[in-house]
C-alpha cells in the first residue's frame, strides 16, 4: 500500500464495538468518495480471532465494492497488538513505521468490563487505562499532522459517577498524567482497603474516567507542543450484538469528519456526535 494512503488503526477490532467501528469506517469513507485510499489496521491480541474477523469483514463488505480487491479504495489489514504486552505494541509500531510511514487516526477501543474486586480492578486498569496509555505513548510520535486520537470511553467515564470532592480533583486544569495516575492509584488502594465508598469512589467506571481525563491531558499537551493533532474521548453508545453498529457512530464521526471536528476544542468528551461537558 502506498504511503500516500490514509492510515487508521483500531484496537480491539475483532468484535463488538471495534468490529462495528472498522466496518463503518470502511463504508462511510468509501461513501464520501475521497481520492485518497484508506488502509484500516484491525488489531487484536489473538491472531486467529483477528485474522478471522478481518476475513469476515472482507466477505461482508465484498458486495459493496468498496475494498481494493473489488475495485474500491479501502484496504483492511490485521495487526497483532495486546494492550497488556508492551512488546507487542512496540512490534506493531515497527511494522507501522516500516510499511505505512505513520498514522492518521488512532482509535483506542480495546477494553474490558468493570466487574469488581481488587484483582479484577487491577486487570481492568491494565487494559482500559494503562494499556491505552502504552499504545498512545508508543504510537503518538507516528501520528501525522492533522491526525486524531479517539479514545473510546463510556458514559461511566464522566464526572457524574464521582463525589463532588473527587470531581474537583479530576477537573483541575493543571492535572498532568502523573497526577492522574496518582489519583487512580488512590482508588486501587481504597478498593484494597475496602474504603472506596467512604472516600467517594464508585465501584464501576473509574478506569473510563481515567481514559476521559487522559484524553483531556493529551489534547492540552498536543496544543502546547504546537502539534496539529486532536485527541478526544467518547461514549460509543450501546451495542446490542457483535454485529450491531450502534456503538460505532461517534468514534467513526470523530475519525472522519472534516467540517466540525477539526475546529473543535482539543481533549473534549463526545456523545452522539456532539461535544458534551465532562
Amino acid at each position: 500500500m502506498s504511503s500516500a494512503a490514509k492510515i487508521i488503526l483500531v484496537t480491539g477490532g475483532n468484535k463488538g464495538i471495534g468490529y462495528a467501528i472498522v466496518r463503518n469506517l470502511a463504508i462511510n469513507y468509501s461513501n464520501s468518495s475521497p481520492s485518497q485510499p484508506l488502509t484500516i489496521l484491525l488489531t487484536a491480541r489473538n491472531p486467529t480471532l483477528g485474522q478471522n474477523s478481518t476475513e469476515k469483514l472482507n466477505e461482508e463488505l465484498k458486495p459493496k465494492n468498496i475494498l481494493v480487491n473489488d475495485g474500491g479504495n479501502v484496504d483492511l489489514k490485521y495487526l497483532r497488538m495486546d494492550l497488556t504486552d508492551e512488546q507487542s505494541i512496540k512490534d506493531a509500531k515497527e511494522i507501522i513505521e516500516k510499511d505505512y510511514g505513520g498514522l492518521d487516526v488512532l482509535i483506542n477501543n480495546a477494553g474490558m468490563g468493570n466487574a469488581f474486586d481488587i484483582n479484577v480492578v487491577r486487570t481492568t486498569f491494565a487494559t482500559n487505562f494503562y494499556g491505552t496509555l502504552n499504545v498512545i505513548n508508543n504510537l503518538y510520535p507516528l501520528v501525522r499532522p492533522n491526525g486524531r486520537i479517539v479514545n473510546v470511553s463510556s458514559w461511566l467515564g464522566k464526572s457524574h459517577i464521582l463525589s463532588d470532592a473527587l470531581k474537583q480533583e479530576f477537573a483541575k486544569e493543571d492535572l498532568d498524567m502523573d497526577g492522574l495516575i496518582s489519583l487512580l492509584k488512590r482508588f486501587e488502594n481504597a478498593v484494597e482497603k475496602d474504603t472506596y465508598i467512604q472516600e467517594g469512589w464508585p465501584p464501576y467506571g473509574v478506569s473510563k474516567v481515567g481514559v476521559s481525563i487522559m484524553s483531556r491531558i493529551l489534547g492540552q499537551r498536543a496544543d502546547k507542543e504546537g502539534k496539529n493533532i486532536k485527541v478526544f474521548a467518547c461514549d460509543p453508545g450501546w451495542v446490542k450484538t457483535d454485529m450491531a453498529d450502534q456503538g460505532a457512530e461517534t468514534p467513526v464521526y470523530l475519525a472522519l469528519d472534516e467540517d466540525v471536528v477539526p475546529k473543535s476544542q482539543n481533549g473534549t468528551f463526545w456523545k452522539d456526535c456532539k461535544a458534551v461537558e465532562w
